[in-house]
């Protein structure tokens, strides 16, 4: 008995789409809501797929298909990146190579930093001294 009911929420997200097939599934599905089909959104899927609207086998095929050819237990490569393990350095290192100009830049910055902080500081200690007298 579920399963018929099944496959007429099936054959009713077929005849939405046929009607309409930019239909979302959200609309889809109240839709079969109201007529007492329960549907899902894989449901929604192969009827998308029945009627041609979305290839096949895009996502896990692919995916099955690289693990294969790397061997079993082997992470999938990266593109071009070389991960290394936690705590080490990067090759590229940001400190060695902005040279005397780049920690001169990250010094008159973080005195900027700390001068507006203290500034701060200074109007709020008035603000401060101003309410409790």
């Amino acid at each position: 008995m579920a399963a018929k009911k099944n496959s007429e929420g099936l054959a009713f997200l077929v005849d939405i789409l046929k009607s309409k097939p930019s239909t979302p599934y959200s609309e889809a599905a109240d839709a079969a809501k109201k007529k007492g089909f329960k549907v899902w959104p894989i449901m929604y899927g192969k009827a998308k797929l029945m009627l041609g609207h979305v290839k096949a086998g895009s996502g896990a095929t692919k995916r099955a298909k690289n693990l294969a050819m790397r061997g079993p237990g082997r992470p999938p490569k990266l593109n071009g990146a070389v991960r290394r393990g936690p705590g080490r350095p990067r090759k590229n290192a940001s400190a060695s190579a902005m040279g005397i100009d780049g920690i001169v830049t990250a010094v008159r910055r973080s005195q900027q930093d700390l001068e507006r902080l203290r500034s701060a500081v200074r109007r709020m200690h008035e603000l401060i001294g101003s309410a409790l007298s």
